[in-house]
């Protein structure tokens, strides 16, 4: 047994996060995925921003933007409109997506490389503030989200979006079973997130009077393994081994066949369609 590493998606090192975002190619396969085999029609963004009721004048910061998600829609209803968006990330390349699809469209958003903990704003100059599935990456949660309240207008509103603690269970039973059959030591154990939808609630009323949680599920269900493992592909749980030289080429070589025949399997003991939930939440506060 190779001894256990910290492989999982949630880290709070800076390093680790620019190197899986060094681009927005990792995100798009996820988000590439989840689209096409979602359960529900409706996109979770398309969902959670018509629970923002935007006028269209408002000044958004979306922290931590990556490719777009949150932002390029948000965007699209402020075009033509007094508002504006600034989109921003630790990563400067996870943004290359969101700034040629806002320059093709011409929407009003600034694309710029932030850190969570020190938002370089005046206080109390945005409407919207949005932090979405990043909470979990930022080492000073405390801090993050003291910024963002600071530069929160006081009648303002903050989103934060994530998973559930419990996290894809079909999904990451699938990877386990990867790393036992090949030897590789994982420490599931610290696959937990810092911020989600089980604790989330508790944690941001010790800095917003008013706390609103709504639930989705943005699973997806497929047919054939090539979407599973293409997620996988994308995710840290993959990166992590495969890059990791103390680690034999051979075995880390293995990663990806495992997975795909493990997958198939799955998917067969299902009866051919094979469902990965994957609860996410809203929180809307002020």
């Amino acid at each position: 047994m190779i001894q256990e590493k910290d492989y999982y998606e949630n880290s709070t090192n800076k390093k680790s996060i620019r190197s899986i975002y060094r681009t927005g190619e990792n995100l798009e396969a996820k988000y590439d995925v989840m689209k096409q085999y979602a359960i529900y029609k409706q996109p979770f963004e398309e969902w959670v921003v018509e629970k923002l009721n935007l006028r269209g004048n408002e000044k958004v910061l979306d922290v931590g933007a990556g490719n777009g998600r949150f932002s390029i829609p948000i965007a699209t209803k402020l075009k033509n409109k007094s508002g504006f968006v600034i989109a921003g990330d630790l990563s400067t390349g996870v943004l290359e997506t969101s700034y040629e699809m806002a320059s093709k469209e011409a929407l009003p958003m600034i694309h710029l490389k932030l850190d969570a903990e020190e938002l370089p704003f005046l206080s109390h100059e945005f409407d919207v503030v949005m932090a979405n599935h990043m909470l979990y990456h930022v080492g000073n949660m405390s801090r993050g989200l003291s910024e963002m309240r600071r530069i929160m207008k006081r009648e303002g509103i903050f989103l934060a979006t994530t998973n559930s603690d419990k996290g894809m269970p079909e999904f990451f039973s699938l990877h386990l079973k990867t790393m036992r059959e090949l030897g590789i030591g994982f420490d599931h154990s610290k696959n937990h997130l810092t911020f989600s939808m089980e604790n989330g609630e508790d944690i941001l009323r010790r800095f917003f009077d008013q706390v609103d949680k709504h639930i989705f599920d943005a699973g997806f269900v497929v047919d054939h393994p090539e979407p599973v493992l293409q997620y996988y592909m994308a995710t840290q749980l993959y990166q992590g081994p495969f890059n990791d030289e103390s680690i034999k080429y051979e075995i880390r070589n293995l990663i990806k066949p495992t997975f795909y025949r493990l997958t198939d399997e799955a998917l067969r003991s299902a009866g051919g369609n094979l469902n990965i939930s994957k609860p996410v939440c809203a929180f809307i506060c002020k």
